[in-house]
């Protein structure tokens, strides 16, 4: 069975490896132990803590594997961004130049800085073990947290967002990066990625430029790469896409990822979300497969199962994995 979960400590040797498997450009989930470590420290007391608004929790999640004993994902949603520590963007718009004399009217595309998602939530840190990139394993993965905030709107805003990786190649070179940050950080892309992850981002708004950047003074493949995802996250790309999480000219200020957004409320996972008492049975091997969950914040679980007409009916095992009996009220949608 796979199940999802809050991480814990215990955690913490599956988790480095995680950040190692992800490569460069993984800004969220960066191959830094002691940053890992005050990152599950940080998820531990944000899902202990009780909560009546969106602060700066931040629920990290592992997906188990049962039967093999180990753990093969892990996934975050932050309560909000931008808060003690800016968040930056670049907000691709367009700069008109005009002269009447010369008849002459252009559009020019420009990047400009912005903080215009301080606030708002924010999905981050997946990593999915390539032999379980199937059997809708990366949406249970991706869209348990979905299912946690469904449970617990009180502790999340009604903007989320999600960053996308960049055009990154197999060298940790960043085309944009070339063009643009290089010339003010003075260092390779993957040693600035690691320092976003710091508590000290304030340097961003000290080296970066505080004026436009006039895209057709870029490099072409600096132009080509603005607001394209990483060939490796096409999966989860369509998955928050399936979810009603869209581009709206906003990219990372490092490698030009688009950054996708939606209202809270309108993501379909939490449109969708439904609750019931669950029955035990004979596990359901036909019908339609569906997420589910306990309604646990400290001890949240989440597995897929199958839904046979009006009542949902768990098996003894999954009522175990779920850390709940029959009778109880869960939360469930469907795929």
């Amino acid at each position: 069975m796979l199940i999802v979960r809050p991480i814990k400590n215990d955690d913490s040797e599956a988790f480095n490896n995680f950040a190692a498997a992800t490569g460069v450009g993984h800004t969220n989930l960066p191959n830094h132990p002691t940053q890992l470590a005050q990152k599950i420290n940080h998820s531990e007391l944000s899902f202990a803590s009780s909560v009546d608004h969106a602060g700066e929790e931040a629920y990290t999640f592992v997906m188990e594997d049962t039967l093999a004993d180990r753990l093969v994902g892990t996934c975050t949603v932050d309560a909000t961004v931008g808060l003690s520590q800016p968040y930056y963007s670049y907000r691709v718009d367009q700069v008109t130049h005009s002269s009447i004399d010369l008849k002459i009217n252009n559009r020019i595309p420009a990047l400009h800085m912005n903080h215009d998602y301080t606030g708002a939530s924010r999905l981050s840190s997946f990593y999915l073990e390539p032999d379980y990139r199937c059997d809708f394993y990366d949406q249970l993965l991706s869209k348990s947290r979905l299912l946690f905030m469904a449970c617990f709107p009180e502790r999340f805003a009604a903007t989320t967002i999600a960053e996308m990786k960049g055009v990154i190649d197999d060298e940790g070179i960043s085309p944009f990066w070339e063009s643009v940050g290089r010339h003010f950080f003075t260092m390779d892309f993957a040693e600035a990625d690691l320092l976003t992850t710091s508590s000290h981002r304030h340097f961003i708004a000290n080296l970066m430029p505080r004026y436009p950047l006039y895209v057709p003074l870029l490099s072409d493949k600096a132009q080509a790469v603005i607001g394209e995802h990483h060939e490796g996250v096409e999966d989860i790309v369509n998955i928050l896409e399936h979810e009603g999480l869209h581009f709206e000219g906003h990219v990372d200020i490092f490698d030009a990822g688009p950054i996708l957004e939606v209202r809270t409320r309108h993501i379909r996972a939490i449109r969708h979300a439904e609750q019931t008492q669950v029955l035990m049975g004979d596990e359901v091997l036909h019908g339609k497969r569906v997420l589910v969950c306990n309604n646990s914040c400290h001890d949240f679980r989440c597995i897929i199962a199958r839904k046979q007409g009006l009542s949902l009916v768990l098996s003894e095992a999954q009522l175990e994995g779920l850390q709940v009996a029959a009778g109880n009220t869960l939360t469930y949608c469907q795929l």
